[in-house]
């Protein structure tokens, strides 16, 4: 019988191993969850669009993490009808002039918002208050506007196409002119260099010559 009901070696340590890590995943839990429950302000961030901002997703201040989300809510009928309700670490010095940011974590590209330090001469916001957020531009709307730029380069290669033939025909058949023509000005102002390094040097020569 006291067979039956012993335990290997192995299958004590799995079964320690086990309640350790259960142990620690608890104490995890409860501190990080207090951390932020004890050391937190709550702050409104108000936007007109998430670009899939979620539930849960960091916040950051000064390029540190600082938060979390805590919620989001739509507020029908209005110009920025989202707004997120965001659980803060105490450490943040949210300012008057702070604003929020949708910015993209990583290779994952996990959604955060990262709130501004503000400016330095800038009064503390009081907690609780809506912080202004700034709208991340929409993909389509990009690429929209990278079409619009392509259009316009398209007319603008175009309109020149007439000059740039233009030149084109005025410089076929006067190579040879042009090139001589560039071959003088470089030895005229190699001669012109040369005088005045000559005058720098000798400077009296140029009160002889005008007596």
């Amino acid at each position: 019988m006291s067979s039956s009901s012993s335990y290997s070696s192995s299958e004590i340590r799995s079964g320690l191993f086990v309640l350790v890590a259960i142990i620690l995943l608890l104490v995890l839990t409860f501190v990080v969850g207090g951390y932020f429950k004890k050391g937190a302000n709550e702050w409104k961030v108000q936007f007109g669009y998430l670009s899939g901002l979620s539930d849960s997703a960091p916040v950051y201040y000064a390029g540190r993490e600082v938060g979390k989300v805590d919620g989001i809510q739509i507020l029908p009928g209005q110009a920025r009808p989202v707004m997120v309700t965001i659980k803060v670490s105490k450490d943040a010095y949210v300012r008057q002039d702070s604003v929020a940011y949708i910015d993209t974590l990583g290779m994952m590209g996990e959604k955060f918002i990262e709130i501004s330090v503000g400016s330095n001469d800038a009064p503390p916001k009081e907690t609780g208050k809506v912080i202004e957020g700034v709208d991340p531009i929409p993909m389509h709307v990009l690429i929209r506007k990278m079409n619009l730029l392509a259009d316009e380069v398209a007319k603008m290669t175009e309109s020149l196409n007439p000059l740039l033939a233009t030149t084109n025909r005025i410089v076929e058949g006067h190579e040879e002119d042009i090139s001589k023509s560039i071959s003088n000005l470089q030895e005229v102002s190699a001669n012109l260099r040369d005088m005045t390094h000559d005058l720098k040097l000798r400077p009296w020569r140029l009160v002889r010559k005008g007596s």
